[in-house]
């Protein structure tokens, strides 16, 4: 039996109780991808509560009061009685997590005020989020939206939306601003990679390469190793974002999944991803319209022309990122050959480019997240506002 958090709770759920607001908006986190969306995308800052177990924070945004709770030792149990509209970050990426996140979704059912849910969601790494369908309000379920991670089929355009994995938020990974001086300085290597080199993966393809274009002796900063750790140690981290901070290309070979934190935490650094073009699973390759990846914004007068997106990185490429893509690593010898013949001008508008790029996809995200709020929670009671 669960005791709600509201008015005359103790402990951890009073310190969370929320407020009644026509329109507030619960968002709790369990995974860095929740973060992601406070911290990066909608500009939220934190204060760490309840003796450090958590952290939380409120904003005010387009017409939405926002509270924001992220920690491992957060319950179901603690959200407000009163919430209305809600939204859960959570993790669907294997069965462990999967049990978990069910749970969840049971528990905030439950909620007795509850107006709508959405969740933002790691999906399956494979791709495979069938049980997602039976979730959905469409369907009978009670989630009326779903931000997901990765190029899955279940990606609609109506209710399920692609959403990025962002950057490693749990890992620190910092929110990184570059003056323009900063952003100007020469550095001194061509390329990167830090990582994991799995047998028989396409990363093994990569070395090679990289070793036989004598790129192993300071042109490129490499440093591999052959097993993964979910959790960087400050050393290694500091120097992954040294690698990444001063290179101009960073090379992103797909893992168990095509889609990596590296991709977004280059173009925070201003080093472009050189990104393997390839899906990992039959599941993860379906081409979708252009408006049927990510919502547009409401009331916009902009119209992209309707279009096929192939998969991998779907939503990368409907955003028009200003990556390398490569669908073998033997195309990287001619990346090299041209990055050669670059000026340092060159390279620093390019890096300019990226930057405001990076900048303008998380403000679509923004406008997509606020969009997909008032589309689908606000609509059913014809208080729709108009997106500013």
């Amino acid at each position: 039996t669960f005791v709600r958090g509201g008015s005359g709770s103790a402990g951890t759920e009073n310190a969370l109780a929320g407020t009644s607001s026509a329109r507030h908006l619960e968002i709790w986190s369990l995974t860095s991808v929740g973060t992601y969306l406070w911290r990066d995308v909608l500009d939220g800052s934190t204060e760490v509560t309840a003796g450090g177990t958590l952290s939380s924070g409120r904003l005010n945004m387009d017409g939405w009061t926002m509270r924001f709770v992220n920690g491992r030792s957060i319950q179901p149990s603690f959200i407000s009685s009163e919430t209305e509209y809600l939204l859960l970050a959570l993790n669907g990426r294997s069965a462990f997590t999967l049990t978990h996140t069910h749970n969840w979704l049971l528990e905030a059912h439950s909620l007795p005020h509850l107006k709508g849910m959405g969740i933002l969601l790691i999906g399956d790494e494979k791709c495979k989020n069938d049980w997602l369908k039976s979730k959905l309000r469409k369907n009978g379920g009670h989630i009326d939206f779903a931000f997901l991670i990765y190029d899955s089929d279940v990606v609609d355009g109506k209710s399920v939306f692609q959403w990025p994995l962002g950057v490693a938020a749990y890992r620190n990974f910092p929110l990184i601003k570059f003056t323009p001086e900063k952003l100007a300085e020469p550095r001194p290597y061509m390329c990167n990679f830090l990582g994991t080199v799995y047998p028989g993966s396409s990363r093994e393809k990569l070395m090679k390469i990289l070793k036989e274009q004598n790129l192993l002796s300071g042109r490129c900063f490499v440093k591999t190793r052959t097993e993964w750790d979910a959790h960087e140690k400050p050393g290694s981290m500091s120097i992954y974002q040294r690698a990444l901070r001063t290179s101009d290309l960073t090379l992103c070979p797909v893992g168990h999944n095509a889609e990596s934190y590296r991709i977004y935490e280059a173009c925070s650094m201003g080093s472009v991803p050189v990104v393997e073009d390839q899906a990992t699973s039959s599941r993860c390759a379906a081409p979708l319209l252009s408006q049927d990846i990510f919502p547009r914004q409401m009331n916009s007068k902009t119209h992209l022309p309707s279009m096929l997106v192939h998969a991998p990185y779907r939503l990368l490429k409907r955003l028009g990122a200003p990556f390398i893509f490569v669908k073998d690593w033997s195309e990287l010898p001619a990346i090299i050959a041209k990055e050669k013949s670059l000026s340092l001008s060159d390279i620093r508008q390019r890096r300019k480019v990226l930057v405001e790029w990076y900048k303008t996809f998380k403000r679509k995200l923004r406008e997509g997240f606020f969009t997909t709020l008032n589309q689908t929670f606000l609509a059913r009671s014809g208080t729709v506002p108009s997106h500013r």
